[in-house]
């Protein structure tokens, strides 16, 4: 019935003489440049919801009044059909808490930046999280497990459970689709979600809490990145594809593939979205790719002539693009005291000007490097690793080191997580209940 009513008044007031415009960009809601019909679907769903409710989306209240009424109504229809350059998603606030994913400890611990400690109080608990990804639209934060899509509200509260699981036969056993890596479109109201062992990127409404496509993609699907006009997905497939898959979100459909003929797992995107950056896991490279002619720009071998072994472990890219941050594991022949040939180790992080694609600094951080979290302003990038092998073989847990990308050195190492595989930044978060455990924070 809400569908009809306003699907009515849309045709008489497409019929009649408009009214001046008043926002014409923010009612284009998918960012794809133009408002049209999928903009007006979205806004259906939307329609009659006010702040205090659950699913109320702001980028649909045009007038800012809390509640998406009649008004917003009118300022779609005198904006409907027309054009705009495609919309880019508000500025990030500042970020002060860094979100981690602690696969084996089953939680989300909470990084203070201001401070560089972990705060238990905020700590989420989580069976075998994987990717994470906060909203600063939304307010929320999503969090990709083995099994399951979880959404929590700012003050720790799960919204929404999603299950990853299929069964393995009728009326048999559940098997996961191994939820990893999450993409959030530029209106933060789809999330993207890599199934690694399901071969799919599943499609989620977040402000309804539902699935709304599983996608059929090649084996392993692993890193994912949007185009910022959100109109395209590209995702890496570990070792199975040297290829990165294309889908069109519009469809959704995979629609394409890029041929790289290296294995792939990390992806970034420029500001424009016409370069994507890729790790060559095993290789010891990353690539800079023409997205629109599907082809390879440039590559980039780091590490040293001599080394026994060479992997890039992550990619990060600045938020104006002029950075590529990578974190780099080596393994060559050195020297013990006695002068005696031994393996050695290095694990560091790279930095490689996008513009002239050339290296501009190399950080030592342990002996050996895993994911990273980089700030939007491309200054302090946070990593996953080791200082020493030995250290790990007692303990069992990785350490979260600080790396100051102006300076080129690190300031610090966070200890209480145990295998950290993704980060992400949000501006704030209310402190839940405290959960009863100290504090783990040593520099």
């Amino acid at each position: 019935m809400k569908y009809t009513a306003i699907a009515l008044s849309l045709t008489l007031f497409l019929a009649a003489p408009l009214l001046d415009a008043q926002e014409t960009k923010s009612a284009d809601f998918d960012g794809n440049g133009t408002v049209d019909f999928t903009d007006f679907l979205t806004f259906v769903q939307g329609f009659g919801k006010s702040a205090d409710q659950a699913g109320f989306n702001a980028n649909l209240d045009l007038d800012g009044n809390g509640t998406i009424d009649f008004s917003d109504f009118l300022i779609f229809v005198n904006a409907f059909g027309k054009s705009s350059s495609p919309t880019t998603p508000p500025a990030e606030p500042e970020p002060r808490f860094l979100y981690i994913s602690d696969f084996v400890g089953d939680n989300i611990q909470v990084l203070d930046i201001s401070t560089n400690l972990l705060d238990p109080s905020r700590r989420l608990a989580v069976s075998l999280p994987r990717g994470v990804a906060f909203s600063n639209i939304n307010k929320r934060l999503y969090v990709a497990a083995i099994d399951t899509f979880h959404a929590f509200t700012e003050d720790g509260t799960a919204e929404f459970q999603l299950s990853l699981e299929v069964p393995v036969s009728p009326g048999g056993a559940f098997t996961s689709r191994g939820g990893f890596r999450i993409a959030l479109s530029p209106n933060h109201q789809f999330a993207y979600l890599t199934e690694e062992s399901g071969a799919a990127v599943e499609v989620f409404d977040v402000l309804a809490g539902q699935s709304l496509d599983i996608i059929d993609v090649p084996p392993t699907p692993s890193g994912i990145v949007i185009s910022p006009d959100g109109t395209r997905l590209y995702v890496g497939h570990g070792f199975a594809t040297n290829a990165v898959s294309v889908i069109d979100t519009g469809i959704p459909a995979l629609i394409d593939s890029i041929s790289v003929d290296q294995t792939i797992s990390r992806l970034a995107i420029s500001p424009d979205g016409q370069t994507l950056y890729l790790n060559n896991t095993i290789g010891g490279r990353v690539l800079k790719v023409n997205a629109g002619a599907k082809a390879i720009a440039d590559s980039l071998t780091l590490g040293q002539a001599n080394d026994l072994g060479i992997e890039v472990r992550d990619i990060a890219l600045s938020a104006d693009g002029t950075r590529l941050v990578v974190s780099l594991s080596r393994l060559f022949l050195g020297f013990d005291a006695l002068g005696n040939t031994v393996p050695a180790f290095w694990g560091g992080i790279v930095v490689i000007d996008t513009q002239t694609w050339r290296q501009t600094a190399e950080i030592f951080v342990g002996e050996t490097v895993a994911n990273i979290g980089l700030m939007p302003n491309g200054k302090t990038v946070y990593v996953a690793g080791v200082q020493r092998f030995d250290e790990f073989a007692t303990t069992g847990n990785l350490q979260v080191f600080i790396v100051d990308l102006e300076n080129n050195r690190t300031l610090g190492t966070i200890r209480g997580v145990s295998l950290p595989v993704a980060f992400s930044f949000g501006a704030s978060k209310p402190a839940i209940p405290r959960l009863q455990s100290p504090e783990l924070v040593i520099f």
